[in-house]
């Protein structure tokens, strides 16, 4: 329309300009048009490119019912490397601001109430939850102007690292939790080594809910006596000193059979601790023996020192060994110990 009118003023200024006339009040009209088809061109400009902005998310749904915190790690990651990936805003789908993440880190990322988002949503379902769905880069193909929702669990290493840098900045332990660590590993330093140099390397084991039948039949496993013991072995042997911290959902058991008679050897349990509180020892320390499940994966990547993993995890041959692929679950530089 801004075309149309231009080329009009300009035939009618030719056929007047013969005689010096134009007449005023035709060019006052003109130019109101011209001005409002401007307005009204800009006007839907801006109102497209609001209505993509508004549209523009990535999320996933956050429920505290069946996943622990380790999953919402794994969450809060996928979420931020697709956002990062297709240039969207990332998202919890989701109302509360006290989320098990929350609780735990300082988290700043937006909420969007799922049931009010008023805009075309794309839902992305992930094949198998402990690898790297090479799906996830198409993406970049949808259009700008709606978001998308992933389900799943998204439980690979290769969604971590290339964004490692911007997970270590944002996920920031709270405050409250930064001066119980700092309070406990002052406290816990061991007789006589105030003046020597040691090495902390976290334990975590995870047994309770992965010793019920169900869980068994599915493929989860629990990391046996021997296996704790070859790998404390394998940090006693690198290090003059060691002082193992170990956190555990079954710590009566671990007092009972994690054991190293060693005198440059000190095991200090942590006890009556949050579920954050332990993760954040655990990440504390110089290096992590983890044993299984995504709480252990997560000790061991904030620690980000030498990790020692348990390889009988999933037990081969079950249904979790067709969900999981190691090399994209286990970070390459860990190492694996039966």
């Amino acid at each position: 329309m801004k075309f149309i009118a231009q080329q009009f003023l300009q035939k009618w200024y030719q056929l007047n300009k013969r005689q010096k006339t134009v007449t005023v009040h035709v060019f006052v009209y003109l130019s109101v048009i011209m001005t409002i088809v401007v307005i009204y061109t800009t006007k839907t400009i801006t109102s497209s490119q609001q209505q993509r902005h508004r549209c523009n998310y990535v999320g996933i749904e956050m429920t505290d019912t069946g996943t622990g915190l380790g999953n919402h790690l794994f969450f809060y990651t996928i979420v931020s490397y697709v956002a990062s990936l297709t240039g969207r805003r990332p998202c919890i789908y989701t109302k509360s601001t006290n989320t098990l993440l929350d609780k735990v880190f300082d988290v700043d990322i937006e909420r969007i109430d799922i049931k009010t988002l008023a805009c075309p949503l794309y839902n992305f379902t992930q094949q198998k939850f402990g690898i790297y769905d090479i799906r996830v880069q198409s993406l970049i193909y949808r259009k700008d102007n709606e978001s998308l929702l992933l389900k799943g669990f998204f439980q690979s290493w290769k969604y971590v690292t290339p964004i490692a840098h911007q997970l270590r900045q944002q996920l920031r332990f709270r405050r409250e939790i930064v001066e119980f660590v700092a309070e406990f590993m002052s406290k816990s330093v061991p007789p006589g080594w105030h003046m020597i140099t040691f090495v902390r390397v976290g334990i975590h084991v995870r047994r309770g809910d992965f010793l019920t039948a169900r869980a068994r039949l599915r493929g989860f496993t629990v990391a046996s006596e021997l296996y704790l013991q070859r790998a404390m072995r394998y940090f006693v042997q690198r290090f003059s000193r060691v002082q193992f911290i170990v956190a555990s959902n079954d710590i009566q058991w671990c007092q009972k059979h994690v054991k190293f008679n060693n005198s440059n050897v000190n095991l200090t349990f942590s006890t009556g601790h949050s579920n954050g509180q332990d993760l954040a020892l655990l990440s504390n320390c110089d290096h992590v023996v983890m044993t299984t499940g995504t709480y252990s994966w997560w000790a061991a990547w904030f620690a980000h020192g030498n990790t020692v993993y348990y390889s009988n995890y999933p037990k081969r041959g079950s249904w979790l060994s067709t969900q999981m692929r190691n090399n994209d679950y286990y970070l390459p530089e860990w190492l694996g110990f039966t």
